[in-house]
């Protein structure tokens, strides 16, 4: 799968073989029952109580006419505890509600605890946020030949662009535990420049491919749209997470980026 970052579970138990604080998930859309359909990929952070990474395809096939389902629950696949909810934060999703409307099956998986992060309400997550804005941005960043996308979390100090510092913290969640907070969170991006080539992504050179990190400082700050400020290249995400990116991609050009092919 090509939206996959690099991870490691030879013996298939969904705990990472080089870091036993990575519980993985992959999720398929119960709906269609001739052939497995993924839905999206997790990375859940047992020590931190907190997603680390979700990972999905964004096409119109996965789009329909079901509404949210708001079926809040723990994600099956990962066998460790989950949060349902954070103090002081809204449960805000990491793949969209709205990005899996093919049927209501579908829908449910997204309202699992592995795509719910904990999120600033005023200002980030709803009404026009920095983060609802970038949400939106991408959303038109769709195309026929598929948009793959990385939705994780920062949970180091972290400094934007514009100057603003975010420090490290723990929150409290419904089992009375302490669950890492983000410092920011952020958006991996890789797509076809042209967007309609009917090439798979790994038979693209690089010159075809775009791909870009978006990050937002976990803060208020409404009505902010996304901006070349925000972007950084794939490599230099990875190397502040320690994850690496697209490894099924290996023309993606992760060294650098273009505002401009994303319309900033």
């Amino acid at each position: 799968w090509f939206e996959l970052p690099g991870q490691t579970d030879k013996n298939h138990d969904g705990i990472d073989d080089n870091n036993a604080d990575y519980y993985y998930s992959h999720t398929f859309r119960p709906d269609v029952t001739t052939r497995r359909v993924r839905n999206f990929s997790a990375c859940y952070s047992k020590s931190m109580i907190h997603p680390v990474w979700v990972a999905a395809p964004m096409h119109s096939s996965y789009k329909g006419s079901a509404g949210r389902s708001e079926a809040y629950g723990n994600d099956p696949n990962i066998k460790c505890t989950q949060s349902a909810k954070f103090d002081g934060y809204t449960r805000g999703h990491m793949i969209g509600s709205s990005d899996r409307t093919v049927s209501t099956a579908t829908n449910r998986q997204v309202f699992y605890y592995s795509n719910i992060g904990a999120q600033l309400q005023d200002g980030f997550n709803t009404g026009g946020g920095a983060w609802n804005l970038l949400e939106d941005f991408t959303d038109g960043q769709w195309c026929s030949d598929t948009l793959y996308q990385v939705v994780g979390c920062i949970f180091d100090d972290f400094t934007d662009r514009y100057g603003s510092t975010i420090k490290a913290k723990k929150g409290t969640n419904n089992y009375d535990q302490a669950f890492q907070v983000p410092t920011a969170y952020y958006k991996v991006l890789l797509r076809t420049k042209k967007g309609n080539t009917g090439k798979r992504v790994d038979k693209c050179s690089a010159s075809e491919l775009q791909c870009a990190a978006f990050i937002i400082a976990h803060k208020g700050n409404k009505s902010r749209k996304p901006s070349k400020n925000d972007m950084y290249s794939v490599k230099e995400l990875e190397e502040m997470t320690g994850l690496t990116f697209f490894v099924n991609v290996p023309n993606a050009p992760k060294d650098s980026y273009n505002a401009s092919d994303w319309g900033l």
